[in-house]
């Protein structure tokens, strides 16, 4: 049976000190809704610019040593436990005191930044079963794999958090109660040129305010039934809200608009394809050139008269970024699928593994820069997008920072989308099966799969998991950008993609083959956005990486697979502290204040297939972490380290859907007899870097 949030645990909220189990306050009903401090600063991440930076000094390298545990809430099973499928795998967003987020079992809720305690939580109630969804094979694994939310102040006059459900549902909930203000069922059928399928998990969405509209895109599946890939702005002023426009990002998928690449190209202000050392501007070629690279660009794409065979979506993971000055939205695009065999999709495969720039208000596309021409390995160009007014070779400018799972970080110009200069990490130990393609030369522009005309199996790195599968930071104080880059070898056998046998939405590549991975790693990087070129590295061996890093208070946030969040001087990129959370971590934190104004960082602890950590699967929790006293003549040492070990056996109460919420809160004494039993705080100890 379907775990929901809603159907909780019989902990339900654990409240801890540096020494002791408090009891859970409130027990009588729900909890008042908090006030904001006078400083209060807005949510986590900086929407819509994606700095993940927050200016608080209060947590910083002299006492992040001594942050302590200061509640934990247990977390529901996935509804779907897969290796996609976790807990919670979304970084909250804290503002005005509460703490936000979904669970992967479709439950929002909202928490009491202080003590955790749940002010509402709100069941979406998803119907899963709808046209489109399911037909490919990972479909069920992402029901329930949330990365988009948001909050607002004044759309529609009221702070609202907005969820982008797996069921291509939009909802808006007032965010002092919970109920729900909006919904957007924005379910794509009858798409002009679309033959293919759309699948559920993350689906992204900016939001602008002064304007009341809401940019969405759709999710594809990673195989040949990928369908039409858009972008589509929605007045959410309207009641009911209403279609603006659309626009797509690949040609219809009958292959009758051969010429539909051009023509992106020609009413483009600007079009930029990287050939892996350098930029091609599309729009300075002579026409011979142009119309020989881009005519018939994704061929018919094996279209059988009911059926194609490729296709292309919009981004997921992390958030796209937002100009409200401009109107403008940074967006990125998925990968080609099928993803490791192209043989139904010749050409540069434009705009797929692309970052771009939409008007929100008329969606005409602005610029665009395609990240992977032709791309045979999965290298979408995925997770946040960063906007920023930073200084690059002396002049101040607005700036799109991003990283793409090909392993490069580019700095773009926010008006034109010329690359500012781009950051190859020398760690990436990138494979000759793994290299960005010349998109003017033809032969490599329709290349099967990628040691074509080999049929052996061969090692690709960066893997699919990606070079660069993460959220960037930048701290517009010190200009400087931090990006977590990784080596995961991955051994790939391409297989058909049609013809006799070969099942509708296959990805190219035997899944199964081989059963083991090969070792990887991680490094931090410092970059000076003045420049690209490095100013640190900090190496984490053995382990991927995957949801995020934060600066704040002087120090880089670095939560890992091997259970460790790591402090990280930002200016010497030296471990300043380093705190073992028991479980694989898979997002950063959310930087935030409680309603006294006290700095915590807030994060889930995943479920370990997520990140493939080699620590125990537990469903996870919701963490807290905040300055605990310590006495005025001690200072936290380097190798101090703080130790909390996190049980794969929570037990759980489930109570039926609609439980009110006076009953809800008593049963919260049982949570802390429990949690005295499952969780313990282990001693300071001593541990060098």
């Amino acid at each position: 049976m379907r775990t929901r949030a809603a159907i909780w645990v019989a902990a339900v909220v654990v409240l801890l000190s540096s020494s002791s189990l408090a009891a859970v306050h409130g027990s009588g009903g729900p909890a008042p809704a908090p006030q904001p401090p006078s400083d209060w600063i807005g949510p986590d991440g900086n929407f819509p610019f994606n700095w993940d930076y927050s200016p608080q000094t209060a947590i910083n390298g002299s006492n992040v040593g001594h942050l302590d545990l200061k509640w934990l809430f247990p977390l529901p099973s996935p509804r779907n436990p897969s290796t996609l499928g976790s807990s919670v795998i979304i970084t909250p967003i804290i503002a005005q005191g509460v703490v936000y987020y979904i669970t992967s079992s479709d439950t929002v809720m909202a928490q009491d930044a202080a003590n955790g305690q749940v002010l509402w939580s709100k069941d979406l109630s998803l119907n899963y079963n709808y046209p489109g969804i399911g037909v490919a094979p990972e479909a069920p694994n992402l029901e329930g794999h949330y990365h988009a939310i948001w909050y607002t102040t004044v759309v529609r006059g009221e702070p609202l958090i907005w969820i982008a459900a797996d069921n291509y549902t939009i909802f808006a909930l007032n965010a002092a109660s919970g109920a729900e203000v909006m919904r957007l069922d924005y379910l794509p059928q009858g798409v002009s040129g679309n033959y293919g399928f759309y699948d559920p998990g993350g689906k992204q969405m900016v939001i602008d305010q002064a304007r009341g509209i809401l940019m969405v895109t759709v999710s594809d599946s990673e195989g040949t039934d990928a369908g039409r890939g858009f972008y589509e702005g929605w007045n959410v002023t309207a009641s009911p809200p209403t279609l603006m426009w659309r626009t797509f990002v690949m040609p219809p998928q009958d292959g009758s608009d051969p010429l539909w690449s051009l023509h992106s190209v020609e009413n483009a202000s600007y079009a930029w394809v990287f050939n892996g050392t350098a930029q091609v501007n599309l729009k300075t070629l002579p026409n011979s050139t142009l119309y020989g690279m881009l005519y018939g660009d994704w061929g018919n794409m094996g279209f059988d008269g009911a059926n194609s065979y490729a296709g292309t979506g919009g981004g997921w993971g992390g958030s796209d970024a937002f100009d409200p000055q401009t109107g403008i939205a940074y967006v990125t695009t998925a990968q080609p699928s099928p993803d490791w065999n192209a043989t139904t999709r010749p050409g540069l495969d434009l705009w797929s593994s692309s970052v771009m720039a939409l008007n929100e208000t008329t969606g005409r596309m602005i610029w665009a820069f395609q990240t992977s021409p032709h791309d045979l390995s999965d290298y979408d160009c995925s997770w946040s997008v960063m906007l920023a007014n930073a200084t690059v070779d002396g002049q101040n400018q607005k700036v799109v920072m991003k990283g793409c799972k090909n392993g490069y970080f580019y700095a773009l110009s926010a008006a034109t989308g010329k690359m500012l200069w781009y950051f190859d990490a020398p760690t990436i130990a990138r494979t000759p099966a793994s290299q960005i393609l010349d998109p003017t030369n033809r032969t490599e522009m329709v290349k099967p799969w990628a040691n074509y005309p080999s049929t052996a199996p061969y090692i690709q790195n960066p893997c699919n998991s990606g070079g660069i599968e993460s959220d960037p930071a930048y701290d517009p104080t010190t200009n400087l950008a931090f990006v977590a880059t990784y080596n995961c070898p991955t051994y790939v056998s391409v297989v058909p993609t049609v013809g006799p046998g070969v099942p509708y939405g296959s990805f190219g590549r035997n899944l199964e083959y081989p059963p083991g991975g090969l070792p990887s790693n991680t490094s931090i990087w410092a970059i000076d956005v003045s420049t690209g070129k490095p100013v640190w590295q900090f190496p984490i061996p053995d382990v991927g990486f995957r949801g995020g890093v934060d600066v704040s208070g002087g120090l880089v946030l670095v939560p890992a697979a091997d259970g460790y969040l790591r402090a990280i001087s930002e200016q010497t990129g030296q471990l300043v502290s380093e705190k073992y959370i028991g479980s694989g971590l898979c997002t950063q934190p959310a930087v935030g204040q409680d309603i006294q104004g006290q700095e915590l960082l807030v994060f889930p602890v995943c479920n370990g297939n997520e990140v493939k950590s080699p620590l125990p699967v537990n469903n996870g929790v919701m963490m807290a972490l905040g300055l605990a006293p310590f006495p005025t003549n001690s200072t936290p040492t380097l190798t101090e380290t703080v130790t909390s070990t996190l049980t794969s056996t929570l037990v759980t109460t489930s109570y039926a859907a609609g439980v009110p919420s006076a009953e809800f809160f008593t049963t919260s004494a049982l949570a802390v007899a429990f949690a005295a039993a499952t969780v313990a705080l282990l001693a300071l100890r001593k541990r060098r870097p």
